[in-house]
C-alpha cells in the first residue's frame, strides 16, 4: 500500500515514520516542513503545495498528522484555524481526486473536560482556540476516517510540548496531578491502530481510540518514572487541577483494542532502547 504520512517531524508523525518504515506491505512516503532526512518538504499552510504533493505521490492512503499545538494555536488563531481546521478537509478532497483514503488524527482536547466519558456521539464543548480548531477539522465522512485520541509519545520537535518529553527532562521533585484524568495511547499504539484501520477501508467517519482504562497524571508520571528508570525524579501528588477529558466508545463496528497505560507505556520504552 502507498502511505503518505504527512507531518512526519511531530510527535505523531516521526512515529509513523518509523514504524511504517519496518512493515511490509507498505510504501512509505512523509512530508516534514523542511524536507531532508528522505523527506518530502511541505507548507502545510500552501493548500496548493499539499494538492501538488498528494497528486505527485499517488498515495493510496494519507495519514495527516500536521496540527498546531495549544499554546501556538493560541498566539496564532488565523494559523490555527488553517492548519487545524481547512486543512483536514483540504486532504479529503485532495485524496478523492486520486482515490485515495485519509486518516486525520483528532484530540480529545475538543472536549471541555468537565466531565469525561466522552463519545463519539457527544458534540465537541471545548472554547479555546486549538479545541475549535480541532474540532472543525474533524472530517466525519464513510470514505475517510477520523481517529480522536490523545497521545504520549518521544517527540525530537523543537516545539514539542507532550508529557513524556516534559518528564524525562526533568530533575529533582515534580508535581504529578492526581485529578487530571487521560485514557489516551502511545504514538507506537496510535500507529498500529493505523495498521489496523489501513485493514479495514469500511470503518469510516469519527472513531475514539482510548486504553483500558483511564488513569491521573500522577500514576502516568509513577509509570513512566519506572519504565524510564528515572530514580532521580521525585514526584509529589498535586490536588489541583481538576480536569476529565477521558473517552468513552460507543461504535460497535471499531474493534481496535489499546491495552492499559502501563504496558503501552513499558512497551514503549522498550521500543525506544532498541532504537524501533
Amino acid at each position: 500500500m502507498r502511505l503518505l504520512v504527512l507531518g512526519g517531524g511531530g510527535m505523531a508523525g516521526s512515529m509513523m515514520v518509523d514504524y511504517f518504515r519496518g512493515r511490509d506491505g507498505f510504501e512509505l512516503s512523509w512530508t516534514t516542513r523542511g524536507g531532508g532526512d528522505g523527506s518530502l518538504p511541505l507548507d502545510a499552510s500552501d493548500l496548493e503545495a499539499v494538492r501538488r504533493t498528494v497528486a505527485a505521490v499517488r498515495p493510496e492512503l494519507i495519514v495527516n498528522c500536521i496540527g498546531k499545538l495549544n499554546a501556538d494555536a493560541e498566539a496564532h488563531p488565523l494559523e490555527a484555524y488553517a492548519v487545524n481546521g481547512l486543512l483536514p478537509h483540504w486532504l479529503a478532497f485532495a485524496a478523492g481526486e486520486i482515490g485515495a483514503r485519509l486518516i486525520h488524527i483528532s484530540s480529545d482536547c475538543v472536549f471541555l473536560g468537565d466531565r469525561g466519558g466522552y463519545t463519539e456521539l457527544d458534540r465537541p464543548d471545548g472554547i479555546s482556540v486549538y479545541a475549535r480548531s480541532k474540532a472543525l477539522g474533524e472530517v466525519n465522512d464513510p470514505r475517510h476516517l477520523t481517529i480522536r485520541t490523545s497521545i504520549i509519545g518521544p517527540d525530537a520537535s523543537p516545539k514539542g510540548i507532550g508529557l513524556l518529553r516534559w518528564f524525562l527532562a526533568q530533575t529533582g521533585e515534580v508535581s504529578g496531578y492526581s485529578r487530571v484524568y487521560w485514557n489516551g495511547v502511545t504514538t507506537l499504539e496510535l500507529a498500529k491502530a493505523v495498521e489496523h484501520a489501513a485493514a479495514h477501508p469500511e470503518i469510516g467517519g469519527l472513531v475514539h481510540l482510548l486504553a483500558a482504562a483511564p488513569a491521573s497524571k500522577l500514576e502516568m508520571l509513577e509509570w513512566f518514572k519506572e519504565a524510564y528508570g528515572r530514580d532521580d525524579v521525585a514526584i509529589v501528588p498535586a490536588a489541583e487541577p481538576e480536569i476529565d477529558r477521558t473517552l468513552s466508545a460507543v461504535r460497535t463496528d471499531w474493534i481496535y483494542r489499546a491495552p492499559s497505560i502501563p504496558d503501552m507505556v513499558r512497551e514503549l520504552a522498550a521500543w525506544e532502547r532498541r532504537g524501533g
